[in-house]
């Protein structure tokens, strides 16, 4: 494997970041990609949730016991809710794995200025901009309204587990959005058809 590896602790997890054949003048181009071994629990599952007028909604039993499970204190119940940076949807996780995502870009900025690379850092935070929601027992929480907005998320929210974060939907875009994941798509028709949701 060409290029190098540079390994750190980040908590409890091992971020290991492998570099092959950067570009020049930009510390993210070539092969840039990020390991991470840890005891973190995955985000993973898959329902849709009724949202009221108020944007209350409820965090799925599955991806709430992982909220639970990795947060930072037994008695917390918070979530971040960002907007993803390449699709029209919202991410949700935990405070500690934000936590992880800012010790990484530290990480690779110290390593791009160390090597004399270009590194955007203004833009690659932009990406992890969030609002913090606290969640109740049962798992309700108010969808931020901006990023609601932004989402389009009206009636409905489709909640997909993505490993280290999970996904949250507005049916009617997930299904018209020009996105590579038909699986998806047809998760979502499923769990419609299931609570008899029609748009």
């Amino acid at each position: 494997m060409g290029g190098g590896a540079l390994v750190s602790r980040v908590g409890g997890t091992l971020l290991t970041v492998i570099r092959d054949q950067p570009g020049p003048g930009d510390w993210l181009s070539g092969t840039e990609r990020v390991a991470r071994v840890s005891n973190r629990d995955l985000y993973q599952g898959f329902a849709l949730q009724a949202v009221d007028d108020k944007g209350r909604v409820a965090i799925p039993a599955d991806l709430r016991a992982v909220l639970d499970a990795n947060a930072p204190a037994p008695d917390s119940k918070l979530v971040l809710i960002g907007r993803h940076a390449a699709m029209p949807c919202l991410i949700g996780y935990d405070s500690a794995w934000a936590k992880a995502l800012n010790d990484e870009m530290n990480h690779l900025a110290r390593m791009a200025r160390e090597a004399g690379r270009e590194f955007d850092e203004a833009r690659q935070r932009r990406t992890n901009r969030v609002e913090r929601a606290n969640y109740d027992p049962s798992g309700r929480f108010v969808l931020p309204a901006f990023e609601r907005d932004k989402a389009g998320i009206g009636k409905w929210a489709f909640f997909a587990g993505e490993g280290d974060q999970f996904q949250i939907w507005a049916p009617e875009v997930l299904l018209k959005a020009d996105i590579d994941d038909e699986d998806l798509k047809e998760r979502c028709q499923f769990y419609m058809a299931q609570k008899k949701v029609k748009l």
